[in-house]
């Protein structure tokens, strides 16, 4: 590759969903596009900003067999707009760079080759390339030695190293452009003659295909949520916080409350768990520190270490979620989240603890979307 590549200023963005993270590129300061897989079946998802900063986006249109959407956001994004290579013409050991977020890890850069730049799978061709792609990697560019876009990252084989894939440039440029002709809010394009579906029959009013067996219902209607996702995402719409922008992952969340950062994630099928990573310790005042972290006084809530930080946490059993209507649980949920933003300045304040680092990441990796 030519020249150095700054990849914080390309229009590159990681995509939040109730499933997993992904990666997005912009098409315009406000258009996005990424996978389907990684969208669905969402209708609205979450795109962070580099300052970690979420903003909602909604998904406009899908191609589930050629594994693409867009989606647009809710405000315009800096960023710069790459461009998308008007040829797919590639060839064996050609240069690639592939931009995204592996495995949620800030925005990342992997080099390789084009191993087979047509290469079949059930069917469709792909761009073949042996650079590293991991979960969350998936619906970011793939850029050629001119910064051109030569295809879309869909997946890995996950019983191959180094062998990963990525939509030819031409498929998602025709995507592209019938997006702009698009007048529907939102529409799903049939996977048998490329017509776009506004509401779901089980047959194509186009071509007469029958949609059943490829689930393209879950599209225009996304199954209910688990009951534990929709406790989490109730407790927090009563306590302000957006539930969209919060997802990051399968029974996993992560915002901040104030400045304190919160996760919240089901470790078991026994355990809802609440927790903030507050402060780390000082060098002055620790017997006062553990004799106010240890007082009873602020049950159901309590304190732990994780090395030398500081951690808020509240913790319900399943059977209780289940088994008590929301209104008491979603009270000490607010209740916690508040103590979060309160805590972490105090206990600096009051004890000189240091403030934590931002450790989003710390416990989210596997829950990428691959």
């Amino acid at each position: 590759m030519s020249g150095v590549l700054d990849i914080d200023r390309l229009g590159v963005f990681q995509v939040f969903t109730g499933t997993g993270t992904g990666t997005g590129f912009l098409l315009s300061p406000t258009l996005l596009l990424t996978n389907s897989h990684v969208v669905a079946p969402y209708r609205t998802v979450a795109v962070e900003l580099r300052d970690k900063r979420r903003v909602p986006g909604t998904v406009r249109r899908i191609h589930p067999k050629r594994d693409l959407a867009v989606v647009e956001l809710a405000q315009a994004f800096e960023g710069e707009v790459l461009a998308l290579s008007e040829s797919d013409e590639l060839s064996a050991n050609q240069p690639l760079q592939i931009i995204g977020f592996p495995v949620g890890l800030p925005l990342s850069i992997t080099e390789g080759v084009v191993s087979n730049p047509k290469q079949l799978l059930d069917g469709q061709p792909f761009v073949q390339t042996d650079a590293a792609i991991n979960p969350g990697n998936s619906g970011g560019p793939m850029l050629d030695e001119k910064r051109r876009v030569v295809a879309i990252t869909t997946c890995k084989l996950t019983s191959a190293d180094m062998v990963g894939f990525g939509i030819p440039v031409l498929d998602a440029r025709e995507f592209v452009a019938n997006h702009r002709d698009q007048t529907a809010a939102f529409g799903v394009v049939c996977p048998s003659c490329d017509a776009l579906l506004e509401v779901y029959e089980r047959y194509c009013d186009n071509c007469g295909s029958d949609l059943e067996d490829v689930d393209l219902a879950s599209y225009f209607d996304p199954p209910p949520p688990h009951p534990v996702v929709a406790f989490v995402e109730g407790a927090l719409a009563k306590a302000g916080v957006d539930p969209v922008l919060a997802r990051h992952g399968e029974m996993n969340w992560s915002f901040h409350s104030g400045s304190a950062p919160i996760k919240i994630w089901s470790c078991c099928t026994e355990h809802l768990c609440f927790s903030s990573p507050l402060v780390a310790l000082g060098k002055q005042k620790l017997g006062d520190l553990f004799r106010y972290l240890l007082s009873p006084e602020h049950a159901p809530l309590s304190f732990d270490l994780a090395g030398s930080t500081v951690r808020l946490n509240l913790t319900f059993h399943m059977s209780d979620v289940f088994a008590s209507g929301d209104d008491a649980l979603s009270t000490q949920v607010g209740a916690f989240l508040a103590s979060a933003d309160r805590l972490d300045n105090y206990l600096v304040e009051k004890f000189g603890c240091v403030p934590a680092p931002e450790t989003q990441l710390t416990f989210l990796k596997e829950q990428a979307t691959p």
